[in-house]
């Protein structure tokens, strides 16, 4: 790998005096997170799903099982060690719980996003004001709804953006710490971890020893329920194996809204069956395999830092696409590499257009008509967000082989 190339990203963050537009931007952020703690606090009930977990964190702290239906809210599908995640927002009143829950959600993304450009992305110690409030304005854009309904997805993807920037910074403790707690939350986003670990297995032997680790020490504080709680968890997985909502928005519902389009009034399945084609299974292993051997063969060429940012971000890619129970807010996990493409489309050559429009559509539509659902007047919305990340893959791909021509 070469290693003396030029603009390699330093050891440590370099910070620099914000210009006038990133502090507009700097304030716009802290506007989102005092709009979205009034919400929570005013209307706790209203498109949140933080009651789910204040009420799992009620009935665990009860010696009741966290896994049992509550009223009419959804069911508590995180495994038991993310209960620790929840417990310090959970054990307050519900309002102030949930005030507090999106406050930090909110800046636990935006220390995210800062991290990965002062230590991470490649060229973006450079950015001009315009270019960095630009960055901060997509990245608000595309997270914006995955935390406004105050679901897990804004620490989820905090805990990812820092993993990859402290992986950069040569600290792969923190950054297999801050990955554990991100599986630990949410096992569905695997694939990322996998693509970084093909390419740093050191860091993936880090990484499992910090999910070994978490799991005895949660296990230890509460002994006489871990194996209870594990069994519950386990049970509820195989109960939803396999469930698909119309929610759902990947390459399942972008192949089927590409063919209601094309050849309309044929006899499709409805966006909740679950992948009723036969072919559809291997698509996702198939694409799998190609996304780890691209990365591989593009990181030959890259710095540490470049090579990170690429793999962690065709992971969160191939996620999006074909991982489970995709639905709009799932979409934050991408918001730095959608804002990265938008900002730095040109670095593509031919192929710039590819990553300005991904940036457009997932900025526009992601906050905009996210909560939308398909219509007669405009089909195409159902499958705008699965466009945004192929058009994101084919950017990245080209960004690739630019800076292999570089």
């Amino acid at each position: 790998m070469q290693t003396d190339t030029q603009g390699a990203l330093p050891a440590e963050p370099v910070r620099l005096k914000p210009g006038t537009l990133t502090r507009l931007m700097w304030a716009g952020w802290l506007v989102f997170a005092i709009a979205l703690a009034t919400k929570l606090a005013v209307w706790p009930n209203k498109h949140s799903v933080f009651p789910v977990y204040h009420a799992a964190v009620q009935a665990w702290l009860a010696g009741d099982s966290p896994y049992e239906k509550v009223a009419d809210l959804d069911l508590f599908r995180y495994p038991p060690p993310s209960l620790w995640l929840f417990i310090p927002f959970g054990v307050l009143d519900l309002r102030l719980g949930g005030a507090l829950w999106g406050v930090c959600s909110t800046l636990l993304v935006l220390a995210g996003l800062v991290r990965l450009r002062q230590c991470a992305l490649p060229g973006a110690l450079g950015w001009s004001d315009v270019r960095m409030s630009l960055f901060l304005l997509v990245g608000l854009a595309v997270s914006g709804r995955g935390l406004w309904n105050a679901q897990a997805n804004g620490m989820l993807g905090g805990l990812i953006f820092l993993s990859v920037a402290e992986l950069v910074r040569n600290r792969p403790w923190r950054s297999g710490l801050a990955m554990a707690w991100a599986l630990l939350l949410k096992p569905t986003m695997l694939s990322l971890p996998m693509l970084l670990a093909a390419w740093r297995p050191a860091w993936g032997v880090r990484l499992v020893a910090m999910l070994a680790a978490v799991v005895v020490v949660t296990g230890l504080l509460a002994p006489r329920e871990s194996q209870h709680l594990w069994q519950k968890w386990v049970e509820h997985g195989k109960d939803s194996a396999g469930e698909r909502r119309a929610a759902f928005r990947d390459a399942w519902t972008l192949g089927l809204t590409v063919a209601d389009l094309a050849l309309p009034g044929q006899d499709y399945p409805p966006l909740e069956t679950p992948y009723a084609r036969w072919y559809y299974p291997a698509i996702p292993g198939a694409c799998a395999f190609l996304a780890l051997g691209t990365g591989w063969w593009l990181t030959r060429w890259m710095d540490p830092g470049a090579a990170a940012c690429l793999l962690a971000s065709l992971g969160t890619c191939w996620m999006l696409l074909f991982g489970p129970a995709i639905e709009h807010p799932t979409y934050l996990l991408a918001a730095p590499w959608l804002a990265w493409a938008m900002v730095s489309h040109k670095e593509a050559g031919r192929l710039a257009w590819t990553g300005l429009l991904a940036g457009v559509i997932g900025a526009t539509l992601g906050f905009v008509a996210g909560g939308l659902k398909a219509n007669p007047w405009f089909p195409p919305l159902s499958a705008a967000m699965p466009v945004a990340i192929g058009l994101l893959t084919v950017w990245l791909v080209a960004w690739g082989l630019e800076q292999k021509k570089a």
